[in-house]
């Protein structure tokens, strides 16, 4: 299990702190500034959150921004809906009460941000799991059971942050709607108006913040004594390894082997199905005849074919890399007696029997290697690059086998058709999705633009 980067516990709580203070900013400017400026003051907001998230794409050290996100999204809501809502007001469509538009003197922000926050924050926790900002960072990092306690600290605490967002909002909504109906005053804004629709807003909001900092700090304190911490310097100062990891496959079948353990997450497993050819080497990098001969020796049969699968740095470890590589063995299974007495070859309908009823009988480095084959292999049979399906049958779906891969011209590298499995044509809007993101008709590889936000 990989140890913790002290700087991301505490980048949790920063960026949960700063949208924090973003929002508190927003509604002091309200309240203090003339109330037509409102939907000048939360774009504004808008465009810090956006900043946030977008320098989080060049930070060096990786952490979760599902707060920044949720809340850029709700303040971009209240926004348009508080724009709309004064719209329709002034064709006399939807006659609205003073408190509600901007354009008065008495306008009480409140009553439209908390009950939007409160609708949005729970499309975005039912959602948590899709969201594309997620869906990115796992493929620019790794998939979360990938990060070991890393990734189990983001997942845990990004839900419990946006389960904060809806229940805070939706108190905050009972609060202002219940003091609205049964004790305001159309008349003025009197000092405790201020105080129930303003200052209560920004008291829970730094009470909100304190109580975060207490909790990230208790979480570093435990991790701390329980030695599963560790300090940017001395990942600066980590030796430089290379791992490799090769898939052998003869025909239709890959060889696997059965461990006692899984490094990636806690369980109790007693025997998890993994590849055994797993080297590691304290080098920079490894050239592609060392790479033969190491797998070679490894498995004791040479002249195999050798496939590049891809590669990427270990989550949160700059100088640490992970290679798979795919070594193929002429002939049949049975044909190597002495790798059969040692492992089981497994076809690639017993192996995806398996992946989809039994997934937790496989390390988590092998779900995830498969899973990112079987997704650029299914995709590329189902969509072109730009998206839109090669198959107008709706029902559809191609499936793969082993065999095939060492005869694709298919980049595994790249990360097209994972996009493509995220953008397509059967999804809705697509094609509006697709023509904003690639900058009004501008034709990009890409289905959809690399942007992380």
């Amino acid at each position: 299990m990989y140890k913790v980067n002290s700087r991301q516990i505490y980048l949790l709580w920063r960026n949960f702190a700063l949208s924090t203070l973003v929002f508190v900013g927003m509604v002091l400017f309200t309240k203090f500034m003339p109330p037509i400026f409102a939907p000048v003051i939360s774009t504004a907001s808008c465009v810090i959150l956006y900043a946030m998230m977008y320098h989080n794409k060049y930070s060096t050290t990786e952490t979760c921004i599902v707060v920044p996100y949720t809340v850029f999204h709700i303040i971009l809501n209240y926004t348009i809906i508080l724009i709309l809502l004064n719209l329709l007001n002034i064709w006399c469509i939807l006659p609205l009460p003073s408190v509600l538009i901007f354009f008065e003197g008495h306008f009480i922000s409140g009553l439209i941000f908390a009950p939007v926050a409160v609708v949005t924050s729970a499309v975005i926790y039912l959602r948590r799991h899709k969201l594309s900002i997620c869906r990115e960072c796992q493929l620019h990092n790794s998939p979360s059971v990938e990060r070991g306690r890393t990734g189990i600290i983001f997942s845990h605490e990004s839900e419990i942050q946006i389960r904060n967002i809806f229940f805070f909002f939706l108190a905050l909504s009972i609060i202002f709607w219940t003091y609205y109906l049964l004790r305001f005053s159309d008349v003025s804004i009197t000092a405790r108006d201020s105080f129930v629709f303003t200052w209560v807003t920004l008291i829970l909001l730094l009470c909100d913040v304190m109580f975060f900092g207490m909790r990230y700090y208790n979480l570093y304190l435990d991790l701390k004594e329980h030695d599963e911490l560790v300090s940017p310097a001395d990942i600066e100062n980590y030796t430089t390894r290379t791992y490799l990891r090769f898939y052998v496959i003869s025909g239709d079948s890959i060889y696997l082997t059965r461990k006692n353990n899984d490094d990636f997450r806690d369980n109790d497993n007693t025997s998890i199905f993994d590849t055994p050819f797993v080297i590691r080497r304290i080098v920079n990098g490894i050239s592609e005849p060392e790479i033969r001969k190491i797998i070679e020796k490894s498995t004791g049969i040479p002249g195999g074919g050798l496939k590049f699968f891809y590669g990427r740095k270990v989550a949160d470890v700059g100088n640490h890399r992970i290679f798979r590589y795919f070594y193929f063995l002429p002939g049949e299974p049975k044909d190597y007696p002495a790798l059969s007495k040692k492992g089981e070859w497994m076809s690639s309908e017993k192996f995806k029997t398996i992946y989809n009823t039994h997934p937790l009988s496989m390390s988590t480095s092998l779900l995830t290697d498969m899973s990112r084959l079987a997704t650029i292999l299914v995709t590329s049979k189902t969509y072109d690059e730009n998206g839109d399906r090669r198959n107008k049958l709706m029902l559809y779906r191609p499936s793969f086998n082993f065999e095939e891969i060492k005869h694709c011209g298919l980049d595994f590298q790249n990360e097209l058709w994972i996009r493509v499995s995220m953008h397509n044509s059967d999804q809705r809007f697509f094609r509006l999705r697709r023509w904003i993101h690639q900058g009004f008709g501008k034709q990009k590889k890409s289905p959809f633009n690399n942007t992380r936000v």
